[in-house]
């Protein structure tokens, strides 16, 4: 009995052995060039500021060089019955901003027309176009920040209170701001979330952000000044931003399906998104 136990043994270790073997092959995988796409990046808030768009184009995946600025394109922003051509900065490639500064307000349709530029190179010019339509009527009551230490983890968690329309199905983006300073200044770092979870029209103190003990930007002393940025926005820059951090992030498990396109609000093939959302803020103090 034991020596068929071990004839069995030695079968798998040399199974095994062979397939790890087989594992550590080199194995070159050519991966073909794509065609380029337009990626649009751009909003309009409600906060009174010169609203800009960035454009740029797709490269490929092992390109080792930043993506290309797209330059001399017409950028035509319109709402209600104005229109203003937005003017590309002189400084900074691809960035085209509103000629003066302005307010953006809840219930207006933003559209954005960009011509003039022949992405694909075949020597017809084409044209994107998008449309967002300003979101609000949550009303952010307060936050609050509460200390808590655990073996693994210790910081402040920022709590939302929030009331919101129970009849209308809305979405939102979080922000935190420590002494002036963005945290949550990439994809990665923004919040969004539905009030599906809460269809009452109350969030009752909501965890919405967690300052870190460990992180040097993060660690909060008295005295320092936490401010909550509330973003009402539409479910297509919800979706938006859902995507864009799972294929950030990975699919888990191992064998999900592809990764594919994150969903964009921009036509004629584009990538990208354009957001029109209205923003509110609330401060707390540490004592």
């Amino acid at each position: 009995m034991r020596l068929r136990y071990t004839y069995r043994s030695v079968l798998i270790l040399i199974a095994a052995l062979i397939l790890a073997t087989a594992c550590t092959e080199k194995i070159d995988i050519e991966l073909d060039s794509t065609y380029a796409r337009l990626v649009v990046e751009g909003a309009v808030t409600s906060d009174s500021l010169n609203h800009y768009v960035l454009l740029s184009i797709t490269s490929n995946y092992f390109s080792n060089r930043p993506s290309p600025k797209v330059q001399d394109a017409v950028v035509e922003l319109s709402f209600g019955n104005e229109t203003m051509q937005l003017i590309e900065n002189d400084t900074v490639p691809g960035r085209y901003e509103t000629p003066h500064a302005f307010r953006g307000t809840i219930g207006t349709s933003y559209n954005l027309n960009i011509s003039q530029l022949d992405v694909d190179q075949d020597g017809q010019e084409e044209v994107y176009h998008s449309s967002s339509t300003m979101q609000g009527g949550a009303e952010l009551e307060k936050i609050e920040i509460k200390y808590f230490s655990t073996p693994v983890a210790s910081g402040y968690t920022v709590f939302m209170y929030l009331y919101h329309t129970a009849e209308i199905r809305e979405w939102f983006g979080f922000k935190l701001i420590k002494n002036g300073i963005l945290l949550s200044n990439t994809l990665e770092q923004y919040s969004v979330l539905s009030d599906e979870i809460f269809d009452s029209g109350y969030f009752p103190g909501f965890p919405v952000g967690f300052l870190s003990d460990d992180e040097s930007d993060e660690v909060v002393y008295p005295g320092d000044t936490i401010t909550f940025e509330l973003n009402c926005i539409e479910q297509s820059y919800y979706n938006f931003v859902n995507e864009a951090q799972l294929e950030i992030a990975g699919n888990f498990p191992l064998f999900s399906g592809p990764p594919s396109n994150v969903v964009s609000n921009i036509d004629n093939g584009a990538m990208g998104t354009f957001a029109a959302y209205s923003i509110q803020r609330y401060s707390v103090i540490l004592e």
